[in-house]
């Protein structure tokens, strides 16, 4: 299933993260209070709205239903941020991603079922939005220009295969630098198993690490 995001406030965050998911040609709804927020995001995202998601009705009309995945980028508004979960998490969204300015805050977004509480510097947008993609990547970090450096889980319906047999270089352009297996960190060998629930730790451009992650978790 074809994953889904509204974006719910579009300070310079939110917008980053909104241009970096438009970048990966995934379905992005993007969505404001304020007027030229929502006009700037226009030039790159099709899908967006200026609506007031405090209300429950203004996220049932934007079709939030719908949609698995959100993220409230709402920044120095907590009660806005408050209501915005509530309403999502009544709604039915699955994954609600919330932006916290304060460690304080972090104890009522998890009690009201937010799935992730992150406190963002304006770097970490363009990784988060990356991570969230993909249900295997559990670490994204930008090396320099295109090329990132990841943590990945290998699928459980993977079939093991050594390093040697899958020949990862040749095959994807990409290089594992690392493996985690057992809580326990390594450089691997040709020989080593790529086998379920090991991490690997890719090095590579984010076009050619997407399609060895759609390989491992085909």
């Amino acid at each position: 299933m074809k994953k889904s995001f509204i974006i719910i406030g579009l300070g310079r965050f939110g917008a980053s993260i909104t241009k970096t998911l438009i970048e990966a040609n995934v379905d992005v709804l993007a969505v404001d209070i304020n007027e030229e927020a929502v006009e700037a995001i226009s030039k790159v995202c099709p899908h967006c709205a200026i609506a007031d998601t405090t209300k429950y009705d203004s996220l049932l009309d934007l079709g939030c239903s719908n949609i698995n995945n959100a993220v409230v980028a709402i920044g120095n508004n907590l009660q806005a941020s408050i209501l915005t979960v509530v309403n999502l998490k009544k709604i039915g969204v699955k994954n609600i991603i919330v932006r916290s300015d304060e460690l304080s805050h972090n104890e009522v977004y998890a009690s009201l079922g937010a799935t992730e509480i992150i406190i963002p510097e304006e770097a970490s947008a363009q990784s988060l939005a990356n991570q969230i993609l993909s249900d295997t990547i559990i670490d994204f970090h930008i090396i320099y220009g295109d090329y990132v450096m990841v943590k990945a889980i290998v699928g459980d319906d993977f079939e093991p295969k050594s390093l040697i047999e899958l020949d990862v270089r040749n095959r994807f352009n990409i290089n594992i630098v690392g493996m985690i297996k057992d809580d326990k960190f390594f450089i691997p060998k040709g020989t080593d198993m790529i086998e379920p629930q090991v991490i690997l730790v890719i090095a590579g451009t984010k076009k050619d690490i997407n399609k060895f992650d759609n390989f491992l978790n085909k």
